[in-house]
This record gives structure tokens, sequence and C-alpha cells, in this order.
């Protein structure tokens, strides 16, 4: 997404200069010619006549020549159904008391002849008005349909037989191949770029700065064909053109291209658009697992070659109460093969909460089948800052020299604002802790040395200046208590900062932990 500052007289805003974009500012700058009096004399200049490269044939340059024509052909195809896409939002008041408009870009592409387009729901979640352009020009408004914790969306446009894109099996995607995203960067619609794979099943938690939501990702595509601000939501194709992924996402310390792109695979996105179109939803039924990919290794010890192992199983869940146990190989949901564990994840938007499902699994080199009841998934991770702009990509170090200053001009949200009468405050006036923090899991368990017998809300990000940074947290460590209050996990917190008001002091107990040691602290705070 490029979201655009659409107050003309107000402070330039900066967004998300460092890490990973979902979205940022756009700034353009038109490189126009001046004009040029009749008059004017050019410098002579000796050029020397080009030599050919050696060992070069006609049957070279025919070929050459081929694919040049072949990626025209291929632009030329996947364009007419490439949809650029303006937003806009509410009114709001920025911290300057001036009044501005909230709004962006993003791209798209037709799903459907009937109208259904996909796209990010970080393009076009949350707006009130969703505008969307067709490559002939035509422009109509949009309906949204969000699957917002998988950042897909589908718009439905009163609109008949439209060009589509094909969606390719992104499982037979390979490293190395060619690839095309097309979309509008820095709103200049049907810009193409060609690049390769990079590699596939790349999984990462990034967060949404303009939301505040802290999204997962499990099965991203990563290429190095340019992805700037803007192109969220197109489409990257293939030699065929068939869509493999939808453009979403990139890791750059200058806010632009820098060669590693992401997009959301093709399986996911045209499932999880088939699902909106026909239920308007998404819901997933919950296991109780978290399920990891197998490695080379881990398919020799075990002797299976495919299948989602189950790296954790907390004894309340549905899983384990069925008798499922950290270290089975998860091959089948009912009659759904599960070859990896995106495969898992995605059978369960299939069987919801409350449905009955058949799971084989491997144990010990045998099969075993299991009976388990799928429940309401758990709430999702909060408390998350929608304020830390230097380092949003969390778990990388992003070089000092490329983050942002703490308080940039225009933000709506920063870290705090500090009243007339001192009080820290975000604000939208209530009160923040300042992190980011989610449920200790078996991977935050192996990153920050936390015990298994542990529990808590563990420090993903911490905002600068906030009273959590004032009381010396850190990422990787663990609260355990806020006040009174005993935290077990990331809603605990969230639900025990609800309580808090400004000026109000409160005890944060919290650990750290380190590979042959740990700390225990009790800081107090004021909010």
């Amino acid at each position: 997404m490029n979201p655009t500052n659409l107050f003309p007289k107000g402070p330039l805003v900066w967004v998300l200069a460092a890490g990973v974009l979902i979205g940022a500012g756009t700034a353009s700058t038109v490189i126009g010619q001046r004009n040029q009096s009749s008059t004017y004399k050019s410098p002579y200049v000796t050029v020397d006549q080009p030599k050919l490269v050696r060992n070069t044939t006609s049957e070279n340059r025919d070929m050459v020549r081929e694919l040049d024509e072949s990626f025209a052909n291929l632009a030329d195809a996947v364009k007419p159904a490439v949809v650029h896409i303006r937003v806009k939002g509410k009114q709001t008041t920025n911290m300057f008391g001036q009044s501005q408009e909230v709004g962006g870009e993003g791209s798209g592409f037709v799903f459907r002849p009937d109208g259904y387009i996909i796209t990010n729901d970080h393009v076009v979640g949350g707006f009130e008005d969703v505008n969307v352009i067709l490559y002939d020009g035509r422009e109509f408004p949009g309906k949204v349909i969000r699957a917002e914790d998988s950042d897909i969306a589908v718009v439905k446009i009163d609109a008949k037989d439209l060009p589509t894109l094909r969606m390719a099996n992104s499982n037979m995607v390979r490293t190395g191949e060619f690839a095309m995203a097309i979309g509008a960067p820095f709103g200049l619609d049907n810009t193409v770029t060609v690049g390769h794979i990079s590699a596939t099943q790349r999984t990462n938690q990034i967060p949404d700065p303009s939301s505040g939501v802290r999204r997962m990702y499990w099965d991203l595509i990563q290429t190095d064909a340019p992805i700037n601000m803007g192109n969220s939501g197109g489409p990257l194709v293939n030699i065929d053109g068939e869509v493999v992924g939808i453009n979403t996402a990139i890791f750059s310390p200058t806010g632009t291209s820098g060669g590693i792109g992401f997009a959301i695979s093709s399986n996911q996105a045209k499932l999880l658009a088939e699902t909106l179109i026909e239920k308007g939803k998404v819901t997933r039924g919950y296991l109780g697992v978290a399920p990891e990919n197998l490695k080379i290794y881990q398919q020799k010890e075990l002797g299976v070659e495919k299948g989602a192992l189950v790296e954790e199983a907390p004894n309340d869940g549905p899983a384990a109460m069925a008798g499922i146990k950290k270290g089975d190989v998860i091959v089948r949901i009912n009659s759904v093969p599960v070859e990896s564990q995106v495969d898992l994840r995605n059978a369960m938007i299939k069987y919801g909460p409350g449905s009955k499902v058949e799971v084989e699994v491997v144990r010990d080199k045998e099969h075993k089948t299991f009976n388990v009841t799928a429940k309401e998934p758990p709430a999702p991770v909060v408390q998350v800052p929608r304020t830390n702009k230097s380092n949003p990509f969390g778990d990388l170090d992003i070089p000092k020299e490329f983050q942002l200053p703490e308080d940039v001009p225009g933000f709506k949200d920063l870290p705090r604002v500090n009243t007339p009468d001192g009080t820290p405050r975000n604000s939208e006036g209530g009160v923040k802790l300042g992190v980011s923090v989610e449920d200790v899991s078996t991977t935050a368990r192996s990153q920050y040395n936390i015990p298994s017998d542990k529990s808590g809300a563990v420090v993903t990000m911490v905002a600068p200046k906030s009273p959590a940074a004032e009381a010396g947290i850190k990422q990787g460590d663990v609260i355990v208590g806020l006040g009174a209050t005993k935290i077990e996990s990331a809603r605990d917190l969230a639900n025990a900062m609800k309580s808090m008001k400004a000026g109000d002091s409160a005890s944060i107990h919290f650990y750290r932990y380190s590979e042959n040691s740990s700390m225990e602290q009790k800081i107090d705070v004021r909010f």
C-alpha cells in the first residue's frame, strides 16, 4: 500500500522509512525538462563507435530478441486485469490540531469476471471510500470483504465481463524461476518489473504500522523483482501469466526496493478469496498445535517425507486432549492430505469451530488416528504499539543511520504525548505500556532461552520513551505481573492495561533469561 498525506498544507509525513514495508507515504518529485532557448548549442562531444561483443552470432541475438519479446507480450497479456486502488478514510486531527484526511493507494487484480478483485487487507481494510480504477480507465466504488488476520481482501465492484488472471499452483513454484510484478508503485499504475523467485515458504511476523496489527505470514514467496510502496495487492506472475503470489511486503532499510520482496502465495490467496466470496468471512477451527515444516534430517529420523511436525501441543488444547503429542507428524485432516504446516492451517479454514475431524499422525514411524473437536481460536495478540516506526521488523536489527527520528511531525500516533501536566498518554487519550507482546511459544522459548515451565507475555518490541522503556524492559523479557494481576499470556496483559489510567502507578514484574542464568525484576512505573 502507498498511504498519502491528503492534507495539502500540513507538515510532511514520514511513514515507515525502515524495515518491512506494508505501506508508506508517497512523496513524488517530477523531473521535467526546462524550456531551452533556440539559440542554445550543445557542447560538441566525440563518441567512439560502439564495438560489438565478441563471439556474438545472429543466433544469440535472435534468442535475446525472443526473450525480450516474450516479456513484452507477457506484460501486455497481464496488465488489462491489474487494477489501481485508491482509498480514503475519516478525517482526523493530528497532534498539532491540524485537520487531515487519511488515504492511500495500492494495487489488485481481477479474480472473477463478475467484479471480484483480490488485494491486500492492509490496502483497503478500515477505509470508508475504496475506489477501483480499471486498466481501461473506468472507475468503480468497491465493497470490501476482509480476511484481516491473513492480509487478504476481496473488493467487489459493479462490473461484468472483466479480464481475469489465472491462479498458479504455488506449491509448484521453484527458486530461480522468472517472476514479473505488476502494480502501481508510488501511484504509477501499470508499472512492470521483472526478477526471479528467490525463495519459497518464508514465514515471518510483520507489523502493519497503519493499523497496529501484527500479522503472521506463513507462506511467503520471496522475489527480487522490484516491489515498492503501492505495489501491495498486485500480482506476481510466472512466465505463463499465472499469479504465483500477491505482492505484500519488502524488507529495506531505505523504504524502497532492495531486492527482497515478499508475496502471499497464490494457493493461500485463492483459498481465502473463495472463502470470502462464498461465506463473507474466514473462520478457522482451532486444533491447539504449533505446526512446523519437517527439516530434511527430521524426515529421515521420523520416517516420514511430508507432513506438519507438532512442535507444541498445550495440555488444554483440543489436540492434546484427544491424545496428540509434541513430536507427532500430522499427515491428514479428514480427507485433506497434509504435506506442510500451511496445509494444516488451510485445512482448518474448511473445518471451523465445532467441527469433528479425524487427524492422522505418524508417531514412532507408525500411523495413528485421533478424533478431535476443533474449538474457537484464541483471541489475537494485542497491545501492539502503533508507534515504533524505527524498527517495525521486530527481530531484525536495522542500522541506526536508517532509523527514523523518535518524534516525527505529522504522525497521528506517537509513543507518548505529554500533556501540560506531564502525564504520558498516547494520542488517543488512553495509557499505553509501550510494548508489543505475544504468548510464549516454542519459537520464543528457543529465541529468548525461556524455560519450558514459564509462561507470561514475551516482549517483541519496545517503543522509545514509553513507560516500558523507562522501566528497562527489553525485547525477549517475559512479563509475568502488572500490579496485583498475574500475567500468563498476551491477553492477560492487554486486559490488565484496560484498568490503568493516566497518572496511575503500578509494579511491572518480569524475567530476563540467558543461556546460563535468569534475572527477575519488579519495577514501579507511572502511566
